[in-house]
């Protein structure tokens, strides 16, 4: 199968994806200069993923909840330090120590693929440290900021 270029809008911006062969999974995709390999749903030949078992009349299963923006960069349970969820390049740190903040507020803003990723604080509390710079480079699970 020929390589097809499709255009693709991920919120206000628009991204050139060129598609490989859609006859065997993983896809090769390219995004941006970028590649990729991907899993779709639904192509022919393509495996299907296992369903588990249930019992009679019992309601089919739910897919697992998928992270919001919200809980992005939230860090382990009873932990006060707010992580990246992925390497990128720090674009914006939105507070300063001492602030206070909310539940799902903006401290921090990550960029990855020419996507930016706005990081926000998982619970109320005081910013204690920020342990990054903008333009400062970060790997996934990197500390950005700290509450007290």
């Amino acid at each position: 199968m020929a390589v097809k270029s499709i255009r693709v809008r991920v919120g206000d911006r628009w991204y050139t994806v060129e598609v490989q062969d859609l006859s065997t999974s993983p896809v090769r995709v390219n995004v941006e200069g970028e590649t990729f390999l991907v899993e779709v749903e639904g192509l022919p030949g393509a495996a299907a993923p296992p369903a588990p078992p249930s019992a009679p009349g019992a309601p089919p299963p739910q897919p697992a909840a998928r992270p919001t923006g919200q809980q992005a960069g939230a860090g382990r349970s009873g932990d006060k330090i707010i992580r990246s969820p992925m390497p990128g390049r720090v674009v914006a740190v939105t507070v300063r120590p001492g602030d206070a903040v909310s539940s799902g507020q903006e401290v921090a803003v990550v960029e990855a693929m020419k996507m930016e990723q706005s990081i926000r604080s998982p619970a109320d509390g005081v910013i204690k440290t920020i342990h990054v710079q903008p333009l400062e480079q970060v790997t996934g699970d990197q500390p950005l900021v700290e509450l007290e």
